[in-house]
């Protein structure tokens, strides 16, 4: 057994996860350095390199972390929508309030974006958007037979592409919310790729 196996392991190695996705948060990939998540999670510096075999590890799995945290509040958000018949509209709203979500900080989102960039450039986040990836389009299918609607695999991903760029346009705009703009984005799709069933 290694000693990250151990529960003291797992305890150290999630404590050192946590702190990078902390830092992520605050300050971008940029802000993931083996001495400033130590020093967030209160350990020794060595520690950073004991448990993960590079610094793009420990991004990896502190993105993967995010997403995780993130898609929690998806499916939360997901189960809470009732089953109903709805029209253009109140898709578009629906599916805004799920997947952007209120109560996201801007933070949370900018994170979401900057990794499916730089998974360009770090192979291990590849995996870790394709997941997420898979994952978004599972829910947005569940909440779009939710409200009585038909969409193909290929015009759910095409409506989270909207979405995506509805999103990243308003981050780049303090005053364009990012909720009212994926709103109004996928007001103009939803009927066509998403059509009542």
């Amino acid at each position: 057994m290694t000693s990250a196996a151990t529960p003291k392991g797992a305890r150290r190695r999630s404590l050192l996860i946590e702190a990078a996705g902390a830092l992520l948060l605050e300050g971008g990939f940029d802000a993931v350095r083996h001495r400033a998540v130590a020093d967030r999670a209160q350990l020794p510096l060595a520690s950073t390199t004991y448990y993960f075999a590079s610094l793009d590890d420990l991004m990896a799995e502190a993105a993967a972390h995010l997403c995780r945290n993130d898609e929690h509040g998806i499916a939360a958000r997901t189960d809470a929508v009732p089953r109903r018949r709805r029209g253009n509209s109140a898709t578009a709203g629906v599916l805004a309030e799920v997947f952007v979500g209120e109560s996201t900080s801007i933070e949370e989102l900018a994170a979401r974006y900057e990794l499916i960039a730089l998974a360009a450039r770090y192979p291990r986040l590849r995996d870790v958007v394709t997941e997420r990836r898979h994952s978004l389009a599972a829910y947005h299918s569940a909440l779009l037979a939710k409200s009585g609607r038909i969409a193909e695999p290929v015009h759910v991903g095409q409506l989270i592409a909207v979405e995506d760029g509805a999103i990243v346009g308003a981050l780049g705009q303090p005053s364009v919310s990012p909720l009212d703009a994926t709103r109004d984005a996928l007001h103009e799709v939803v009927g066509v790729l998403a059509p009542q069933g």
